[in-house]
């Protein structure tokens, strides 16, 4: 789940639908990350699958007294979420090795960087199965790389419209003030900015899609007053889902 607060309530965005909007984005990249390899549908169907491992996770929001917030992808449990990630990477492979070796790729950078006694077993299971797709599927590493580095790219544009209210300055972000990696310019590696040009629309700058992307985020506004009275996991079932448009184009 991503959580997001404000005064009287909790935003709470279920991982697999922000990764609907990663794969709107990605299905919008620029022709050149496909050329000549064949793998527009695997890398395109990655994006959209990459947090199906939240799906029964999130079904049922769980309480964090610690913070007295509900739990969120930053702090929920790793030795819960770590044996749901290798579940759905299992299920992934099944329809599409490419895709579930990105998913691979995907998850244990995120490991790495949260490195403890969860993640060590975790990152090594999934570097053996990285490295029996590559050689069975004879992968260009190059390519993967390129694939990959676009797919967080995609995945990091989307957590940055669940992270904070539509229309928060980006300077206030914990993550993003500062921009995105960016791998796909002539003169090498730098930084994409996004902003916020209101509440539904995002300029990015540079611009590495073909087309304005127009993608939409549900969620579920929990009230504290709700929560306090029925406890998270009911509030989350009463309240109704909503949706959020956004639309992603070139910084004018």
């Amino acid at each position: 789940m991503i959580v997001y607060e404000t005064e009287n309530a909790f935003i709470l965005i279920a991982q697999h639908d922000h990764a609907r909007v990663s794969g709107d984005l990605v299905s919008a990249w620029r022709d050149e990350l496909f050329i000549n390899c064949g793998l527009r549908e695997e890398l395109i169907y990655a994006a959209y699958e990459h947090d199906r491992s939240w799906i029964d996770l999130d079904r049922i929001p769980i309480w964090n007294d610690a913070v007295n917030s509900p739990f969120s992808f930053r702090d929920y449990p790793g030795n819960i979420r770590f044996f749901f990630y290798s579940k759905a990477l299992d299920q992934l492979q099944s329809s599409s090795e490419y895709a579930a070796l990105l998913g691979s790729v995907l998850y244990t950078a995120l490991a790495e960087k949260i490195r403890n006694e969860d993640t060590v077993p975790f990152v090594e299971r999934e570097f053996a199965r990285q490295s029996s797709i590559i050689e069975r599927l004879q992968v260009d590493v190059k390519l993967l790389q390129m694939h990959a580095k676009a797919l967080i790219l995609c995945d990091e544009l989307s957590l940055f419209v669940c992270m904070e209210q539509p229309g928060t300055p980006r300077e206030r972000y914990e993550w993003f003030a500062e921009g995105f990696q960016y791998w796909f310019g002539r003169s090498g590696p730098s930084t994409l900015i996004a902003d916020w040009a209101d509440e539904r629309t995002i300029e990015l700058e540079p611009f590495p899609f073909s087309r304005e992307v127009e993608s939409s985020l549900p969620y579920k506004k929990v009230s504290k007053d709700d929560i306090a009275k029925y406890g998270i996991s009911k509030a989350y079932e009463r309240e109704t889902l909503r949706e959020h448009k956004l639309t992603f184009r070139r910084k004018n």
